[in-house]
């Protein structure tokens, strides 16, 4: 098992973002601003944002000569003890990165990994994080040895480097992500035995950008209080609840894991079997952050999320959360909102009327059908 970086209040960090002709200024923005956040959600603090624009990346070191001394100079001078890339580095290139600068480095996809190791707390999250990170560093061993032995805390591995030594972690690795499958595999077929079990009750699904604000709408819901901090990634497990609707009508609520632009793939593909249980529901309630500047694009990664979970023949209504930030007028210019589309806040409760009514329309017509 592989052991998360061991961070704390007082690391300091900065951020480096490689901006690619494709890549638009608003989207790099979004991008560094969320890599902060999931930054503060280890008790990270960002120093400074470092931004490069080039037409590609640099083979051995991802960016520029140049701005790496620029780099280089503020890491020094500030006692900055990690990096944070705002992209996917190969190996090469990492070890390449922390050679250079002599402090640890980390991409996307691993900063997401640690926080996903620090807030599974069911058997089943544990082990999809599990599978993820390992499948992760399996490619990534021979370029970076040095880093994932220091920094990952020693991952498991046996001391004495070298090919033997790269050989025997290879394989015993591949070991662990076999066992984890198969651990995997009779967690899902567990699953889908109460996936059976639900379909004759009224399941919906609450899905959504992280921090969209689904933990606080199934709060006010049900009237319970879940985790629904103001950070990326509070949820990981699914959490699934009753809530009465009215005398007729009471459904499950389902509570899943908050999407982000640039979702590792690993991480989709290991928590398929969590999010499958999306695909059992009825309705899905699209709870989207009507607050956010960045609105389009994470409506964009979510219908992404959805189309590679395959749901399409399950209706989908959007909720947007967080009403009571933001004026109507701005919100049609960034959405073009419709009838059809539910205006509310978890917050203070406006709305959650026309949401029941809306949850009650769509069983009524589902009996009908039936």
């Amino acid at each position: 098992m592989f052991e998360s970086f061991n961070f704390d209040q007082s690391r300091t960090a900065i951020i480096v973002s490689l901006q690619l002709p494709s890549i638009s200024n608003q989207d790099c923005k979004l991008s560094c601003e969320e890599l902060t956040l999931l930054a503060k959600t280890l008790g990270v603090t960002i120093s400074e944002v470092f931004v490069q624009k080039r037409r590609s990346a640099e083979p051995g070191y991802y960016i520029g000569k140049g701005k790496l001394e620029q780099i280089k100079e503020f890491v020094i001078a500030n006692k900055i003890e990690t990096v944070f890339f705002d992209n996917e580095l190969t190996g090469i290139q990492a070890r390449n990165l922390e050679k250079y600068l002599g402090i640890p480095i980390f991409g996307r996809t691993e900063i997401i990994l640690n926080i996903f190791q620090k807030r599974a707390r069911t058997n089943e999250a544990k082990l999809q994080v599990q599978l993820a990170s390992l499948e992760y560093m399996l490619p990534r061993l021979k370029n970076r040895w040095d880093h994932f032995s220091r920094v990952q805390g020693g991952i498991g591995l046996r001391g004495g480097e070298g090919e033997k030594q790269l050989e025997l972690d290879r394989r015993m690795i591949k070991e662990q992500i076999k066992r984890i499958k198969i651990k995997l595999n009779k967690v899902d077929v567990q699953m889908k035995n109460r996936r059976k079990r639900r379909k004759e009750h009224n399941l919906i699904s609450l899905v959504g950008y992280t921090n969209a604000g689904k933990t606080s709408l199934l709060n006010k819901l049900t009237r319970q209080k879940q985790l629904a901090q103001n950070m990326l990634f509070s949820t990981i497990d699914s959490n699934i609840k009753k809530v009465y609707i009215d005398p007729g009508l009471t459904i499950l609520l389902n509570d899943t894991v908050g999407f982000i632009n640039k979702l590792p793939h690993g991480l989709v593909a290991s928590f398929r079997s969590t999010l499958d249980e999306i695909k059992s529901s009825k309705l899905i309630l699209h709870v989207i952050d009507a607050s956010s500047p960045y609105i389009q694009t994470q409506i964009q990664s979510v219908n992404q999320v959805l189309e590679e979970i395959e749901v399409h023949d399950i209706p989908i209504a959007r909720v947007f959360n967080k009403m009571d930030k933001i004026d109507h007028e701005h919100l049609d210019i960034q959405t073009n909102i419709n009838e059809e589309d539910l205006l509310v806040s978890a917050h203070t409760g406006a709305g959650l009327e026309s949401l029941k009514d809306k949850i009650k329309e769509h069983f009524l017509i589902l009996s009908e059908i039936n």
